[in-house]
């Protein structure tokens, strides 16, 4: 794995080894001794962090200077030849000409221009500031607010919308004066520029071309099974070990079989890594625990770790890295783990409900709108078999209530959904803030299945964010996630499949299931449905509620923090979290428990825009240790 980091003077002022001794120190985190690589030409100053100890080689030759943090396919040579020679070729699209995991820093003095560029999908972070006096840059933001290069202060819209949506939206890091390159983007700097410099889209996949590809399920699915097979293949660390995330769904559970297949052939280990609550919640038929005891049982050599999910408090401590987020989570506690392992490489199935087991809401209403007939004729029914329903009742559920307009369905339903634009999760913040976050917002997808959709979830959506998060959990364990469901070609070919190609026998997140016959446990690949971690964490906060709203009332008159939340609001979803109770076996909710008329995600957004408030009311940690 490695982090790189650099700045470009614009005052006419040398780049100095302190400063980038600063930002390489703010990045590693303790117990960790990378091997640092630096260079300083004039103006430019750029290091490398090496996690494996290999050094890094800055010199590209033809007169670049590359800084790479990257992983590419179907390239010949180093790494940071490559980047140059795609540069040089195809302009500021160059990021959308290579392929793998990269995020990339090219210097050309006679140019002097300073090139920054991040792979299609954003599966390694690389963030940027803005100074009167220079433009520096990090994997990481810490490299930037730890090292002095830039505030640490929290951008109030940016944090609104990973409170609502979970994470970061476009250049979002958190951060007022920090931002992201967003995902298949390049940027140019060069020490003369009056403004900020404007990023450049090199990725634009065409909504044109979604659905053109044509053939049979039959061939699409092993189509699939190829695609998959080698993205895990090239990701596989040669001769060393590998971790990968099994949480029991159909993507960590097809990517860990896959990854051990083929270290058992190569004489390597696997390490799976699972996250679960502490108690199973039930009902047990639907618990995840089991599927992942089926993956585990059919390849016996895989080691196991399972990471209990600790749903986080207010007043704890948070990451530095990424505003809202609980510092020592499980998610870091699992690539600790990886480490121990030996594991510089962590394989995650992030991406596969966007692509490869595509899980678009409402397929068979879309079946409708494009005059697909007679795969609705056939897939409605078989649906209604298999949920064991009439099929009458199939067709108001499946159909008709899909394709009700959403003002009309907020108004026959009385209750808004998370993502309702006015009274979703945006209702824990301000009037003020709220209409700032509702214009920044990430669109919604996976809803309508219409191509532009299915394009934005790649282009414009949430997967960049949620693979910087787990790149961050990564770094200060020196382990590099990589997203074998986001290989370039298993997308392109998943946007090429039409509505059709989805469902088959009553089932969806077609064509994987047919893909993975042989090899996914069938009581994985032909699973529904699974209890995900809300469930335990919404009985966790509901334990709690009285020390939850204890710690609200403190706030109340704390200075700005009613500027930005409406603590009403928050209440009011605290108060509606409900009596929990044990099952045999399991924990379940008590029935009648919740409040009539509530979604379950009322209460838990309200905890996690408690714990914002909370640490908003004082200097955030990262403020603290900067």
């Amino acid at each position: 794995m490695r982090l790189i980091c650099g700045l470009l003077r614009r005052d006419g002022q040398s780049a100095t080894a302190a400063t980038l001794d600063r930002m390489v120190a703010a990045m590693t985190a303790p117990g960790l001794s990378p091997r640092v690589t630096q260079r300083l030409s004039g103006a430019l100053g750029l290091a490398v962090l090496d996690f494996t100890g290999a050094p890094a080689a800055l010199q590209a030759g033809d007169g670049w200077t590359v800084a790479a943090d990257a992983r590419l396919d179907r390239a010949e040579g180093p790494a940071e030849a490559a980047v140059a020679a795609a540069l040089r070729r195809d302009g500021a699209d160059f990021p959308d000409h290579l392929d793998g995991d990269f995020a990339v820093a090219l210097w050309r003095p006679d140019r002097q221009e300073l090139w920054l560029g991040r792979d299609f999908i954003g599966a390694r972070p690389l963030a940027w500031t803005w100074r009167d006096d220079c433009f520096a840059f990090a994997s990481l933001p810490k490299g930037l607010h730890g090292a002095g290069m830039a505030s640490a202060t929290i951008d109030p819209v940016a944090l609104g919308i990973q409170l609502s949506q979970q994470f970061f939206h476009g250049a979002g890091s958190g951060f007022a004066a920090i931002a992201y390159l967003p995902a298949g983007h390049s940027l140019c700097v060069r020490p003369g520029d009056a403004g900020l410099p404007e990023p450049h889209r090199a990725f634009r996949p065409d909504p044109a071309r979604v659905g053109r590809w044509r053939g049979s399920p039959e061939a699409a699915a092993e189509r699939l099974r190829d695609l998959v097979r080698d993205a895990v293949l090239r990701r596989l660390p040669p001769g060393q070990p590998v971790a990968c995330h099994l949480s029991g769904g159909l993507d960590s559970s097809a990517i860990t079989v896959l990854a051990a297949r083929a270290a058992r052939a190569a004489g390597g280990r696997v390490l799976a890594l699972s996250m679960a609550s502490p108690q199973a919640v039930g009902p047990p038929e639907l618990d995840e625990r089991p599927m992942i005891a089926a993956v585990l049982a059919q390849e016996p050599d895989i080691a196991h770790a399972l990471v209990h999910d600790m749903p986080p408090m207010p007043d704890q401590a948070e990451d530095p890295d990424w505003p809202g987020s609980l510092a020592d989570g499980p998610d870091d506690r699992m690539m600790r783990e990886a480490a121990a392992f030996g594991a510089r490489r962590l394989l995650s199935g992030v991406g596969g409900d966007e692509g490869a087991t595509y899980n678009g809401a409402h397929l068979y209403g879309r079946l409708l709108l494009e005059g697909r007939l007679r795969t609705l004729s056939r897939e409605l029914p078989a649906r209604a078999r298999r949920d064991g329903v009439p099929l009458r009742r199939a067709i108001l559920a499946r159909l008709a209530v899909p394709l009700i307009p959403d003002f009309l369905w907020r108004w026959l339903k009385r209750r808004p959904g998370v993502m309702d634009p006015r009274l979703g999760a945006v209702r824990y913040l301000s009037p003020a803030l709220r209409e700032a976050v509702l214009a920044r917002r990430m669109l919604p997808i996976l809803r309508r299945n219409s191509p532009a959709e299915r394009v934005r979830a790649f282009a414009d959506h949430h997967i960049p964010s949620r693979c910087a998060f787990h790149a961050i959990m990564g770094a200060r364990h020196g382990v590099a996630p990589s997203f074998p469901l986001l290989d370039r070609q298993v997308v392109e070919f998943m946007l090429s499949l039409p509505t059709p190609m989805f469902l088959a026998d009553g089932q969806t997140r077609q064509p994987f299931r047919r893909a993975m016959a042989g090899i996914l446990p069938d009581r994985v690949r032909l699973s529904r449905h699974k209890v995900g971690l809300f469930d335990g964490r919404f009985l966790h906060y509901a334990d709690r509620r009285a020390a939850l709203l204890a710690r609200l009332a403190t706030l109340r008159g704390a200075a700005g923090i009613g500027d930005l939340f409406d603590l009403d609001a928050i209440e009011a979803g605290l108060s509606s979290l409900p009596v929990a109770g044990r099952g045999e076996g399991h924990v379940r909710a008590a029935p009648g428990g919740l409040a009539a008329g509530q979604p379950a995600w009322v209460p838990l957004l309200a905890v996690a825009f408690l714990i914002a408030a909370c640490r908003l009311s004082g200097a955030t940690p990262a403020e603290k240790g900067s």
